[in-house]
């Protein structure tokens, strides 16, 4: 490694940056589109809900059965190729989803989809590390962290104009040229990390997180539809429950388990994932309530409600890019109590909005939410990832991709609980749903104010916890990653 002040010009490392990252963009999009085209998906397949649902569900289950096992496979094939497989599973899963003839083949090729698009971002935040030091994670991770920002935004708004406007089949043949871009790019672009031929595969640990988080994920996601006291939710958690214990003991005894759980020795680490959590159920609550409220109160088409929340994610952007270029020279600590205390005061503000409220006001205190969520997200995984080793980074990724999965649907479940709750609670009559609208709009509102005041009690819970954080790297001489050996740099 040389050592030095940043030259002049263009990174390259920014080049294969920007492949790992449209990748992952790709997954997590098609974990959100799919749900403004499933009436259409259900129409023409003849099907019912109970069956279409299926479309959703299996897409998260099989990426909640792979990811675990990006850190392994990369290890023992190479991230690089690894990647190029995955993406070009993700491509023509995503291709057949498109030329499905049926609900069923529809399902089995979104089964395929996940499976490839699963490992997706694991792998590209892996491959990523290996070519910037920790000191200067805080600058490249800002891309890294757009994904997860604006797929789910995006996806309603992508998903509604390429129904409305085309067909369902588009939103899956849309990821074909892309894909096959992108897998050219990353044959061009990335460069093979060591492979580990000793690398052993914790068989134990993975049929353990094959039953755990699936049941976990599916029986929070579908808690609420069902019933919670229903015995399917009860029987799933339960054994999700038991097999994460199992999980959790095995892990921890092993010399190479499949997810590095012996991360959470390191407090700093475990303060960081709890923070994360925060973030996540902040960021989560803002993309799951507000696109209903907004339907519901204020008769908005999906389309349309993701026009009014798509400039919060661009913010959350600016914001997180911001905040990495500033890591090194303030920390964690400063950035995280800012990012904190503005999405404890926008909740808070959020709580007051009616179906009286200008679409206006509320987007801009969705972007203004946006600037917490950026100020927190890039500080806190970069003080996280700084406590990871080098050597275990492949399988500190995937864990922490998993415990992203489960944070927004532990977000989701939270939040609906207690506007169901709240529903009852404030006199709306019996049988009175959120979902469909049948609720009164005043009893709404209420429901809806009381899931932001909880929002705002986890965000005070943060705003404690960020006094506490502290990057040890930031102490240590600055050291600059080489170039790749592939790649020259580009004057600008």
């Amino acid at each position: 490694m040389s050592s030095g002040k940043r030259t002049a010009g263009f990174d390259p490392r920014w080049l294969p940056l920007g492949v790992t990252t449209i990748g992952a963009f790709m997954s997590l999009l098609d974990s959100t589109i799919v749900n403004i085209a499933l009436p259409d998906i259900l129409k023409d397949f003849h099907s019912n809900l109970s069956n279409g649902q299926l479309v959703l569900t299996v897409y998260l289950l099989a990426l909640a059965i792979v990811i675990p096992l990006s850190g392994f496979l990369g290890e023992r094939i190479g991230m690089k190729r690894l990647y190029m497989i995955t993406l070009v599973l993700f491509t023509a899963g995503s291709a057949l989803c498109g030329l499905s003839w049926n609900l069923p083949s529809l399902i089995f090729f979104r089964a395929l989809q996940g499976l490839g698009g699963g490992m997706l971002q694991p792998l590209g935040q892996a491959i990523v590390f290996t070519m910037i030091t920790p000191r200067e994670r805080g600058y490249f991770m800002g891309l890294l962290g757009l994904p997860g920002l604006l797929a789910p935004i995006l996806g309603p708004t992508v998903g509604g104009y390429l129904v409305e406007y085309s067909s369902w089949r588009m939103i899956f043949l849309i990821n074909v040229p892309i894909g096959a871009l992108n897998v050219f790019l990353a044959w061009k672009l990335l460069k093979e990390t060591p492979i580990r031929h000793d690398a052993r595969l914790d068989r134990l640990g993975f049929i353990l997180s094959a039953i755990a988080f699936p049941c976990v994920l599916l029986g929070l996601s579908q808690g609420e539809s069902v019933g919670w006291t229903s015995w399917p939710i009860v029987l799933t958690l339960s054994i999700g429950a038991l097999a994460l214990a199992w999980f959790i003991r095995t892990e921890l005894r092993r010399s190479e388990p499949l997810l590095k759980i012996r991360l959470f020795a390191n407090r700093m680490f475990a303060l960081a994932m709890i923070i994360i959590f925060v973030t996540q159920f902040a960021l989560f609550g803002v993309q799951y309530l507000l696109p209903i409220f907004l339907q519901t109160a204020h008769g908005m088409s999906p389309a349309t409600t993701g026009l009014v929340l798509l400039p919060s994610g661009f913010v959350s952007f600016i914001a997180m890019n911001l905040g990495g270029r500033n890591y090194n020279r303030l920390g964690p600590k400063p950035l995280s109590l800012m990012g904190m205390a503005v999405l404890l005061l926008t909740t808070i503000f959020l709580s007051r909005i009616s179906e009286h409220t200008s679409p206006i006001l509320i987007a801009a205190l969705a972007s203004s939410r946006g600037v917490g969520v950026g100020l927190c997200v890039i500080p806190i995984n970069t003080m996280a990832y700084n406590t990871v080793a080098q050597a275990d980074m492949p399988r500190a990724t995937a864990m922490v991709n998993v415990l992203f999965r489960i944070f927004g649907s532990v977000a989701t479940a939270i939040l609906t609980a207690v506007i169901v709750a709240s529903l009852s609670w404030h006199g709306a009559p019996a049988g009175s749903s959120f979902t469909d609208g049948t609720a009164p709009v005043h009893f709404m509102v209420r429901a809806f104010s009381d899931g932001f005041l909880v929002m705002a009690a986890f965000a005070v819970i943060g705003l404690v916890l960020s006094f506490f954080v502290r990057d040890r790297v930031l102490d240590e001489p600055f050291v600059l990653s080489p170039v790749p050996e592939h790649i020259e740099a580009v004057d600008i």
